[in-house]
């Protein structure tokens, strides 16, 4: 490959001279590159690297590289992460080995693994279906009262599971496994596994757990009041950002996106090598 685009969180003077340096190697092998940078989180509009882009690095951390795979959904270009932000999973690079890594990418010495997203939309009390969002690593449901339990019904394809009351409801890939999902208890699975886990946040009871369905399950919650007169209100977000608000009544519909997130791998460090050494760091 020889067409690279950069995606960056920010244009501070410290990142547009690492860009610089990135940019003048690629240059020096033979390569084209250009940047652009992440558009914040109200905005709807994606990122539009040039149509014959083969890669595109994101310089930051998981967040960056997340919102990247949001903004480029369906345009079908590999990403791989460059970590200049805090200890992360899904940024294989560094400033020390990012070169030795563009020599093995214009050398074509990289496999490419496909990354399972979900995608989901509001099904409102007066009928209309809101618009689709699609999610790397989650969606998740809190109270948008601050801190305030919930009370919510779940179903899977149509059947119902279970009742929850709770902080919130964790809708995770298997990328996603070691984020929101892991400080809420959840399961560590293999990234490039296909599943959906269902986590909830300090459930209100003693016998709820996270759930591992099927990629192709449609999960549908339902945001109840927990009396006729309660008004209640939850937030839903797609990887942290495209937040939407639910009322009493109203449905998040949640199932596998179309789409995959490709993400280029250069090391032979496995899955679990990975995962002990992050434990160990953190």
């Amino acid at each position: 490959m020889k067409h690279f685009f950069l995606v960056v969180r920010d244009e501070k003077p410290e990142t547009l001279v690492f860009l610089r340096e990135i940019t003048d190697y690629i240059r020096l092998k033979g390569g084209v590159c250009s940047y652009g940078v992440n558009p914040d989180d109200s905005l709807e509009t994606g990122l539009e690297p040039p149509k014959d882009t083969e890669a595109v690095l994101t310089v930051g951390g998981d967040g960056t590289l997340i919102r990247a795979a949001q903004n480029i959904f369906g345009k079908n270009i590999p990403l791989i992460g460059i970590n200049r932000g805090h200890l992360g999973y899904l940024c294989d690079l560094d400033q020390d080995n990012v070169f030795d890594a563009i020599d093995s990418m214009i050398g074509d010495d990289y496999t490419v693994e496909e990354r399972m997203m979900l995608t989901g939309h509001i099904l409102h009390d007066d009928g209309r279906i809101g618009h689709e969002v699609q999610a790397l690593n989650d969606v998740v449901v809190t109270s948008g009262a601050g801190l305030q339990v919930i009370y919510v019904r779940v179903y899977v394809n149509g059947q119902y599971l279970y009742a929850y009351h709770c902080d919130g409801m964790i809708f995770s890939t298997p990328t996603g496994s070691t984020a929101y999902n892991l400080s809420a208890h959840g399961p560590i699975v293999n990234p490039k596994t296909n599943l959906i886990l269902l986590t909830p946040i300090n459930p209100h009871t003693l016998n709820a757990r996270s759930i591992v369905l099927d990629p192709y399950d449609e999960v549908v919650l339902e945001l109840c009041g927990r009396d006729p007169d309660d008004a209640a209100e939850a937030e839903v977000s797609f990887d942290g950002n495209h937040r939407r608000l639910m009322r009493t009544g109203e449905k998040l519909a949640v199932r596998r996106a179309k789409e995959t997130t490709k993400m280029i791998h250069l090391s032979d460090v496995s899955f679990l090598d990975r995962i002990r050494t992050k434990m160990q760091a953190e």
